[in-house]
């Protein structure tokens, strides 16, 4: 094991312990009681995060005539799904830190397979005929 590898391993463990204290710091039985605005506001979330921000990738994409690098790969960040430091986050400024959780959890399980397809249709969208997609063919 390189000390680079190690080094690394060893910066799990802070992360793994602020996600897991942030995580246990939710009030699941008041979570559970306000669920309808929780719904309403992990399905906003949902829909801007996996329609909205990708679409809006595209706009910048085409907008500066990015070449395939950057744009497949702001394509590739637009699409991709929040993480934790959003908990993070919420907690410092004493935001809602049960629905950031539950848009975080819900973004993540839903990324296996919105990602690939939101890569698809913009990608394709983007730079279609000029090989980009090659490699998904």
């Amino acid at each position: 094991m390189t000390s680079a590898s190690t080094a690394g391993n060893l910066l799990l463990i802070p992360l793994f312990l602020l996600v897991f204290g942030l995580s246990a710091s939710v009030d699941v039985r008041a979570a559970w009681r306000q669920r309808q605005r929780y719904a309403r506001g992990v399905a906003t979330g949902l829909l801007c995060q996996f329609l909205l921000l990708p679409f809006i990738g595209f706009c910048v994409v085409k907008a500066f005539d990015l070449s395939e690098v950057y744009g497949v790969t702001l394509l590739v960040v637009t699409s991709s799904p929040g993480g934790s430091y959003s908990n993070w986050w919420c907690s410092v400024l004493n935001a809602d830190l049960a629905l950031s959780v539950a848009m975080t959890t819900a973004s993540t399980a839903l990324s296996a397979g919105l990602l690939p397809l939101n890569l698809l249709i913009w990608v394709n969208a983007a730079y279609h005929g000029t090989g980009a997609m090659r490699g998904l063919k």
